[in-house]
């Protein structure tokens, strides 16, 4: 095969590329103070609509920035590749390393000293009423004990906001923020008052009714900045992009988009915004080729190479979210990683192949950008054209580690043992690192736990201790043991013990989450 190469990036996206690169990661407290004076505010509302008050708030007054060149804007923080933090789920640790962050030896951000103090001054507020404190409430001491030890961590939904989800992008590309908005209203007109559910019912919709509305004025303020800078523009190229801009952002994500610039605004917004709320890592793109050709394809106006600069501009802005954690989940999880896992190619729901431009132009994409994100992943199977294999091995020879290739023939029969109905599980994504699933219609929490299995072993050879604690059965002593028989019955004894306080563990965030973080989000169109 003759190598076909990839083009060079435009100069916009080498710019705003070497933006990312030169960028010092900081925290920011603006989002912590919003969330924290919404919280004190609305302390007499049920959780959901507490909530949502939350979401307006910040989505009203986050600080809001168009950086140089951009074509797609939202971000969630001023600085670029910085974080904001989320008190409501944890925040004692961030505090325990303000004198340390900035020189940690994996993931460092810097934390300016006004910006300390205006979180120790939020964090006042905080003990007792996080999601992390209600989850430890409900765990017995045994539970406890066991992550304090290091058997087992729940801590990526412990500490943190909800992630691993993929939410349904193509239903906000075709009706808007507007459109679930009028069906929420449509759907709380009808409810049956004599259905005890119904209150619960009454105030979800109401929630998402205000989350959504708060979304679209969220947009607008980008409409109002792009023209702000448009007014003081003396560059014409620049004041025509940034009038666009502010036209993009006028219509989209409230209504439905009608260009391919707009649909790449409205799926930015969608990713943006989902991680202002939730705090969660693993927020996934999804199916992106599948839910944005039909608008590149409706797009008669548009060239080619301007619909690549876009998608590049999509790429750049994925490697503009990023999240903290702490020092040694950081070295865990080191080089920033926030694994927003975007998927092309693969199959239709009806099974015919689904590989389109878009699937083509993504790959391209990673060559433009070479960052380390999106997690990007492609869907091969009997009926993958070869130029796409061969596109996908050119990219896989760049050295980059992508695209990751999943195989339908093995995931589409497993995810259908799993209960998926045949055209969900032909309509699958990846979320996470590797995970499969019925994109918006499961709420997976894949790597909710990590259970360590070496030190199950050396309680195990310990007859159930840790030290001077006996946090295990007492499975027997070592020297008493006659062969690799009752070796393996104190160590499965052990196992089993142990995984039992680890899905009561897990159990405990899932409530907590549910009673105190409750989000007005829904994943998709409820199938």
């Amino acid at each position: 095969m003759i190598e076909k190469g990839f083009t060079k990036p435009t100069d916009r996206i080498t710019r705003l590329k070497n933006q990312i690169l030169n960028a010092r990661p900081h925290v920011e407290a603006e989002r912590a103070v919003l969330a924290t004076e919404a919280y004190k505010a609305t302390e007499g509302l049920s959780p959901i609509l507490r909530r949502a008050r939350v979401v307006e708030k910040i989505f009203a007054e986050l600080p809001i920035t168009i950086r140089d060149d951009e074509l797609v804007v939202g971000s969630i923080t001023v600085n670029p590749r910085s974080t904001e933090i989320c008190p409501e789920f944890s925040f004692d640790w961030v505090e325990k390393e303000f004198d340390t962050m900035a020189t940690r030896v994996a993931d460092p951000f810097e934390i300016p000293k006004e910006t300390a103090a205006a979180l120790h001054e939020a964090f006042k507020y905080w003990p007792g009423r996080t999601t992390a404190d209600l989850a430890a409430s409900y765990m017995s001491k045994k539970a406890k004990d066991c992550i304090a030890n290091g058997v087992f961590t729940v801590g990526n939904y412990f500490y943190g906001g909800v992630g691993h989800v993929c939410v349904d992008y193509g239903k906000i590309l075709k009706t808007g923020f507007r459109g679930v908005i009028i069906e929420a209203i449509k759907r709380r007109e009808v409810l049956d008052e004599r259905d005890p559910d119904t209150i619960k019912k009454q105030q979800f919709y109401t929630a998402v009714i205000i989350a959504y509305t708060a979304a679209i004025g969220f947009a607008n303020r980008y409409a109002d900045k792009a023209e702000e800078l448009a007014r003081a523009c003396s560059n014409p190229t620049r004041k025509a992009e940034l009038e666009q801009i502010a036209k993009n952002c006028r219509r989209v994500p409230e209504h439905g988009a009608t260009s391919f610039w707009e649909a790449c605004q409205t799926m930015w917004f969608v990713q943006c915004m989902l991680q202002i709320e939730s705090s969660g890592h693993s927020i996934s793109p999804g199916r992106f080729d599948q839910y944005m050709y039909p608008f590149l394809k409706a797009d008669t106006a548009i060239s080619r190479d301007f619909a690549q600069e876009l998608i590049d501009c999509i790429w750049i802005k994925l490697n503009d979210v990023n999240k903290t954690r702490d020092e040694v989940s950081a070295q865990a999880f080191a080089g920033y990683a926030v694994f927003q896992n975007l998927c092309v190619g693969g199959q239709t729901e009806d099974g015919l192949d689904a590989t389109n431009d878009v699937s083509y132009m993504c790959m391209e994409a990673v060559a433009h950008v070479r960052l380390p994100a999106p997690s990007f992943s492609i869907r091969v199977w009997q009926g993958t054209p070869d130029d796409f294999l061969h596109r996908a091995a050119e990219v896989v020879r760049l050295g980059l580690g992508v695209p990751a290739v999943y195989n339908d023939e093995v995931i589409i029969p497993s995810l259908q043992n799993r209960g998926v109905s045949l055209s969900d599980a032909r309509d699958y994504g990846i979320v996470g690192c590797v995970e499969p699933q019925a994109i918006h219609r499961t709420e997976g929490w894949h790597d909710a736990a990590f259970f360590n299995v070496a030190k199950v072993l050396e309680i195990t050879l310990d007859n159930g201790k840790v030290g001077d604690i006996q946090l295990g059965p007492i499975t027997g002593d070592p020297r008493d043991w006659k062969s690799i028989d009752d070796f393996y019955t104190a160590f499965t004894g052990q196992m089993s013990f142990f995984v039992k306080y680890l899905a009561e563990a897990d159990n405990c965030v899932d409530i907590a989450h549910a009673e105190r973080g409750a989000a007005a989000v829904p994943l998709g169109d409820g199938r």
